[in-house]
């Protein structure tokens, strides 16, 4: 697979990386638009400076299959996050990270970032994942033009909650291959209510728009492999608090049913949920859905077992092999027993 970013020269992709760098100078990032000088280790909604912070760097198999292959992904999941969902089972790194203590510039993250990115490729990943990158994709880019001059060929992966800002994503256009956003609530009380955030369903619309725009939905090759495109995930919530119908009529109607489609049964209560969000969501209510959206004539879904016995729930404290499920792959890759 070619990587969009390899067909931008050197100094395009430079440029793309130096004016979202800019950015930070009175940061409007994501659609915090906090306003604050990240260079200058102001920080805002998120907590970030001008460093790059990864806090695990992993090939993943959670994903959908068309991304993960044989070999996974291999995941940077970043550092914070510009959401805080009452109920994010990535709590340990999105919301309980710790300030950094050790002495480490700006461009000593994004070179460490960049050889993290280099060792997945070498492990056998088919693509890089940026997770939950809208509040860091400054470095991000920065790393990427450091590791494409290192021998970095593989594609990249988008991995968003959405809450993009229009002037952050023009700067992806020809970068990234595969955008993959949650669309997640279609009513902004919901999200301010339990993500924290404002105007989450204009903003997070604004930018899978965009991203369509970008690369239209998404595209397999003939070895099963994401090729470039579009992968919209929606997940659910106990008692419709998500707004399925709504999202789910969005993407068809003002992108395409040509989308692809995954629809996240997932959901648990972790972190600081209350009623109504302290059960799974039922059998009835993903069923539900998935009927909802064969109504709207979506033509590629990508469902969840409802009777896995494992649950892959991350564990950050285990930087190298956060997710359960993962365990056995990485450890196989290792040559661990």
């Amino acid at each position: 697979m070619s990587a969009r970013y390899l067909k931008l020269s050197r100094a395009e992709l430079e440029s793309r990386a130096q004016q979202a760098y800019d950015i930070y100078r009175e940061c409007r990032v994501c659609p915090h638009a906090c306003g604050v000088d990240r260079t200058q280790g102001q920080t805002g909604f998120c907590g970030q400076t001008d460093l790059l912070r990864v806090s695990s760097s992993v090939r993943h198999f959670g994903e959908e299959p068309p991304l993960v292959g044989k070999a996974g992904v291999g995941n940077l999941f970043v550092t914070a996050c510009n959401m805080r969902c009452d109920y994010c089972q990535n709590f340990q790194i999105s919301q309980l990270w710790r300030s950094a203590t050790e002495a480490m510039s700006a461009e000593e993250s994004w070179q460490a970032a960049a050889h993290q990115m280099l060792r997945l490729q070498e492990e056998g990943a088919h693509f890089i994942g940026w997770v939950s990158p809208s509040h860091v994709v400054p470095g991000l880019l920065k790393s990427l033009s450091l590791a494409r001059e290192m021998g970095l060929g593989i594609p990249i992966i988008y991995n968003t909650n959405g809450y993009d800002a229009l002037p952050t994503l023009k700067l992806l256009d020809g970068v990234v291959d595969i955008y993959l956003p949650d669309l997640k609530y279609a009513h902004s009380a919901t999200a301010k209510g339990i993500s924290h955030i404002h105007e989450y369903p204009e903003f997070s619309r604004q930018a899978v728009l965009e991203m369509y725009r970008q690369v239209g939905p998404l595209e397999i090759g003939e070895d099963g492999l994401a090729r470039q495109g579009l992968l919209v995930r929606h997940l659910l919530l106990p008692e419709d608090i998500a707004g399925t119908w709504e999202t789910l009529c969005f993407i068809a109607l003002e992108l395409s049913p040509t989308v692809p489609l995954s629809l996240m049964s997932q959901y648990r209560p972790v972190h600081k949920v209350t009623s109504p969000l302290d059960r799974e969501i039922t059998q009835e209510e993903y069923e539900s859905a998935i009927a909802m959206a064969r109504e709207l004539g979506f033509e590629n879904l990508y469902l969840q077992s409802m009777e896995a016995i494992m649950h892959n729930l991350p564990d950050f404290e285990n930087t190298e092999n956060p997710f359960p499920l993962d365990r056995t792959h990485n450890q196989e890759n290792a040559g661990v027993s």
